[in-house]
C-alpha cells in the first residue's frame, strides 16, 4: 500500500536560504530512491516562510528505507539548528484515493 507524507518545516529567518538549498539537495537524492514515487517541495508565499514536502512511497518498506538513507540523515543533522522547531510530519495511508485505484 502506498504511503504518503506531508511535512511542514519552519526555518529560522536567518537560515531560510540554507534550509532551501539543503531541501533541494534532499529532493534530488530522494527522488532517486527505488521506492520513491514523488518528493515535491513547496512554499506557500504570502508571508509564510515555511517549506512543505509532499511525498509518496510505493510501500511502508520504501518509506522506512528513506528515513535511514544517508542523504536524509545528513540533511536532518545539518538542518537541526536551522529550524524553529521540529518538522511537523503527517504519515497518511490511502482510504479512498483515485491514483490507488488506477494501478
Amino acid at each position: 500500500m502506498t504511503v504518503h507524507v506531508f511535512a511542514s518545516l519552519q526555518p529560522k529567518p536567518e537560515h531560510r536560504e540554507n534550509v532551501a538549498l539543503a531541501l533541494k539537495s534532499l529532493v534530488s537524492s530522494t527522488r532517486a530512491e527505488p521506492g520513491n514515487i514523488t518528493y515535491d517541495l513547496f512554499i506557500a508565499g504570502e508571508g509564510d516562510e515555511g517549506f512543505y514536502l509532499i511525498e509518496s512511497y510505493k510501500d511502508k518498506v520504501a518509506f522506512e528505507a528513506h528515513k535511514v538513507s544517508q542523504h536524509y540523515l545528513e540533511y536532518r543533522e545539518k538542518a537541526a539548528e536551522w529550524l524553529q522547531q521540529l518538522p511537523s510530519v503527517k504519515v497518511l495511508y490511502p482510504l479512498d484515493v483515485l491514483s490507488e485505484h488506477q494501478t
